[in-house]
């Protein structure tokens, strides 16, 4: 995916996220309001009040909050619900007769005072900065970044496409072939010379005594060829 359509998606995913907020801080008023109410009864009955329900509802929207903040994600998701949660707030703050006109009328009349309360205490405020400012990060702006995971990078040492080898020790490598590179342990290199590990003249024995001697080989004769006089 482009770097375009990616924000292009975190507009669309921020708009939806916009109203779902919006309406859900709504129903965390209502929920942490009726806990306010039956707490104390609850109390003296010993039971445990509707307090589970409200760490539910709670919790699903830490969710939600961490979902329009992740790395892949277009910073544009969190920072649309992020600016809309912000205005609302202040301008609350500021000129609530304009929010109770354009947002509060559009809540459910029961969760009216709730959402009022929720507006006054400034939640809102705060969870729309923390969007804000999870959205600055320039990492979040940039696309992919070439050589991430699934990208060829070459390293030293590495054969691939097109690369050499590597060298090992001992061996000659591409276009290194010459008379005083010695070849593998034990065999003579390209000039006779004993690679590493072979036994030269005047060598002392090793701990295990010295290596026993072969015959050589009797030579080859064509097919056909008249065995020699004895």
């Amino acid at each position: 995916m482009s770097n375009g359509a990616r924000h292009g998606l975190g507009v669309l995913v921020g708009l939806v996220a916009s109203a779902v907020l919006l309406g859900w801080f709504a129903l965390v008023a209502n929920r942490y309001a009726d806990w306010q109410r039956t707490v104390l009864i609850q109390y003296m009955r010993h039971g445990t009040g509707r307090g589970l329900v409200l760490i539910l509802v709670v919790a699903l929207l830490a969710v939600l909050l961490g979902v329009l903040c992740l790395p892949r994600l277009s910073p544009m998701a969190s920072l649309i619900p992020g600016v809309v949660l912000v205005v609302v707030n202040v301008a609350w703050l500021i000129a609530p007769r304009f929010v109770m006109d354009n947002v509060v009328t559009h809540v459910r009349e029961r969760w009216m005072m709730n959402y009022i309360s929720m507006l006054s205490t400034g939640m809102m405020l705060l969870a729309g900065l923390v969007l804000i400012v999870l959205s600055v990060p320039p990492s979040r702006w940039r696309g992919p970044i070439a050589g991430g995971p699934g990208s060829g990078v070459a390293f030293s040492g590495v054969s691939g496409p097109g690369m050499p080898g590597p060298v090992l020790h001992g061996q000659a490598g591409p276009g290194m072939t010459g008379p005083a590179m010695p070849g593998p342990s034990g065999m003579p290199g390209p000039s006779g010379m004993p690679g590493p590990g072979a036994a030269g003249p005047g060598a002392s024995p090793g701990p295990f005594g010295q290596p026993p001697a072969y015959p050589p080989a009797p030579p080859q004769t064509p097919p056909g060829t008249p065995p020699p006089p004895a």
